[in-house]
């Protein structure tokens, strides 16, 4: 049985660190004591994370000349980047970071460049040529409003498709058409956003993760639905069965949860995949859906990525390898 392939149609951003001594305010010039230049954006950490993973990962996006050292980045990390396309006179996305050497809280300005520039028509080439059933796709919201399109055409192709609405836009139900998603992925914040959105409910009142679960499984009939919530674990909706699973967080030392989201999501396919690879060679049926138990062991798997994530510095710098995650889900009987 042919393996599935992914596809993650996403952002790739050159990140640009400025260590500073304070956040700087209107009018004010400050001189940076420290500056870094990294690989970034949600679509490339989730390629190279399910790419460490070991799932066969294409990458869908484009950039400018200015970024085809990350291409190259991401090639070596064993994403495939055939799809990755490269603008002649537009630069690639850009995010300038202040980080207080006082707090370490940061201040971002985004460019989103070359991320806003992909085509319909582009986009139906790459999916023409090599995706279909049985393949998934990734997609977050860092490539403009076309991203709404896009996951359309996935759904024509047959494709399960995996929906990581960051950032959040205010207008992101009119953009994205929520029914063709199959696993929806927030955290909490992303999830009372998404409620209030939907329901037009405007309060502050604290909204139980329960109540945030029911509400989009409810409004949404066929989506798998999970919230993570940082060092308090995660809550997930496994739809066929309708199962609620609440895992703990892997507990590590945090130095930095930039990218942490990234990994879990790479991970959690990487492992639903590779379950319904095994599935499907065994049985020899292709629609073969995940078990509850693929299930439950896609989300430890990824709880245990994005804590040794966390404990390291970077983002697309510390996704783990899928050894170290092995290794700590044996060491800590996960």
């Amino acid at each position: 049985m042919e393996e599935p392939k992914v596809l993650t149609f996403g952002s790739i951003n050159i990140d640009e660190f400025f260590e500073v001594p304070h956040i700087v305010s209107s009018g004010e010039t400050i001189t940076s004591s420290k500056y870094c230049q990294r690989a970034g954006g949600k679509g490339a950490n989730q390629s190279v994370a399910l790419a460490k993973a070991g799932a066969l990962i294409w990458h869908a996006g484009k950039i400018g000349r200015d970024g085809e050292w990350i291409k190259k980045y991401m090639n070596n990390h064993g994403v495939r980047v055939d799809h990755i396309i490269i603008s002649e006179d537009q630069p690639t996305g850009r995010a300038f970071i202040q980080v207080s050497q006082k707090t370490r809280d940061n201040s971002i300005v985004l460019l989103p460049g070359t991320n806003h520039m992909i085509s319909l028509d582009e986009a139906r080439k790459i999916l023409s040529q090599e995706f279909g059933v049985n393949d998934w796709v990734i997609m977050q919201n860092e490539i403009g409003q076309i991203g709404g399109e896009i996951l359309k055409l996935c759904k024509e192709k047959g494709l399960t498709t995996v929906f990581n609405p960051a950032p959040l836009s205010e207008n992101i139900i009119n953009v994205f058409s929520f029914n063709l998603v199959d696993y929806l992925i927030v955290n909490k914040l992303e999830a009372v956003q998404l409620y209030k959105q939907i329901s037009g409910f405007s309060s502050d009142e604290d909204i139980s993760i329960q109540d945030l679960l029911t509400f989009i499984s409810i409004k949404f009939k066929h989506i798998g639905i999970i919230v993570t919530l940082g060092s308090e674990g995660l809550y997930a909706w496994y739809r066929p069965e309708q199962k609620v699973f609440n895992l703990p967080a892997f507990k590590t030392k945090v130095l930095d949860t930039t990218g942490a989201g990234d990994t879990f999501t790479g991970y959690f396919v990487s492992s639903i995949v590779r379950s319904l690879k095994q599935r499907r060679t065994n049985n020899s049926f292709s629609t073969i859906l995940p078990t509850a138990e693929d299930f439950l062991d896609a989300l430890k798997e990824a709880t245990v990525a994005s804590g040794l994530a966390v404990s390291q510095l970077g983002a697309m710098e510390s996704i783990p390898s899928f050894n170290d995650v092995q290794k700590s889900k044996i060491m800590f009987d996960i």
